[in-house]
């Protein structure tokens, strides 16, 4: 009998998981306050830079800390420095730029329901590519669940209409097929590469496109860095270098269509978090719901991978 990688327990993965969405959910909030100490809450520009500067400072974090760890940072075969590139461009670059484009263009609560789409082509793409991840139908039901909760938190009556507008939704939509093809690639090249050296080059590279696409979109400003903005800075460069790295391990041990599922958890404690830190935000019934049924979407894909193992 096959022993059981602990990273694919259920218990450990749902653990993980949850630390992820804590990191990442927190990184909310955390960027309003961060945009509107720096002044660029409606500038494209200014957020596409500071994005690149929160990347490129956790990418180097990441270097630093193999460095000091003495663990290799030079890839062993050359090719794989073209994958990394592109899942940088991807995840990175492009994933950011269209969601910062298309979130200027479109309502918060389209663009919420169309990033918690992702989800669901990740599970799909996984089924499609992947001949070991086929989907079944509590994976189905589960991602039901998860997509109707992560519609009941964010609906809004004001905002609810069927309009589409390429440089709006169709960008959303764009960058939540980036991030699943960077995905997929993580989950093919971390076989043979340790997946926080992946995180390392992919926020790094990708950090560099940010820039360069942010300097074609208007010149370097000078930020307001003060004390509070550049801590900000800091938090955030550390939830990207941390949580990408737990999160790619997960993906390196775990079927795509199961931790599918369990991103449904990144939104769900982005506005539980949200509530906690800005006076703006608050909780309501739906939100619970919503808690809810993502909740019973992941035990339901959990114990079903339980079985399955």
């Amino acid at each position: 009998m096959v022993q059981q990688h602990p990273l694919t327990r259920p218990i450990v993965v749902i653990a993980l998981v949850l630390v992820c969405s804590l990191l990442w959910g927190s990184a909310f909030p955390v960027l309003k306050v961060g945009f509107n100490l720096l002044e660029i809450a409606g500038d494209t520009a200014g957020k596409l830079y500071f994005a690149g500067y929160r990347f490129l400072l956790a990418g180097l974090m990441l270097f630093a800390g193999r460095l000091l760890m003495q663990k290799p940072v030079i890839l062993e075969h050359k090719g794989d420095y073209a994958i990394l590139a592109l899942i940088g461009a991807l995840q990175t670059t492009l994933q950011y730029m269209l969601f910062y484009v298309g979130l200027s263009n479109t309502t918060g609560m389209k663009a919420s329901i169309i990033v918690g789409s992702g989800s669901i082509f990740l599970a799909l793409f996984s089924h499609l590519w992947m001949a070991d991840d086929a989907m079944s139908k509590e994976k189905i039901f589960g991602l039901i669940l998860g997509f109707t909760g992560i519609v009941i938190v964010n609906i809004h009556t004001e905002e609810l209409n069927l309009d589409f507008k390429f440089t709006g939704e169709g960008f959303l939509l764009l960058g939540v097929l980036c991030s699943t093809v960077a995905t997929l690639l993580v989950k093919k090249t971390a076989v043979r590469i340790d997946p926080p050296l992946m995180v390392a080059y992919q926020l790094s590279i990708g950090a560099v496109f940010l820039l360069a696409l942010a300097t074609g979109m208007a010149p370097p400003g000078v930020f307001p860095f003060t004390g509070p903005a550049l801590l900000i800075l800091g938090y955030l460069s550390v939830v990207s270098a941390a949580a990408f790295s737990l999160w790619y391990i997960l993906v390196k041990y775990n079927q795509l269509t199961k931790m599918a599922v369990y991103r449904f958890l990144i939104p769900v404690c982005g506005t539980f978090l949200s509530a906690a830190i800005l006076d703006s935000e608050s909780l309501n019934g739906l939100t619970l719901l919503s808690l809810a049924l993502v909740s019973v979407g992941i035990l339901l894909t959990s114990r079903t991978q339980a079985g399955e193992e």
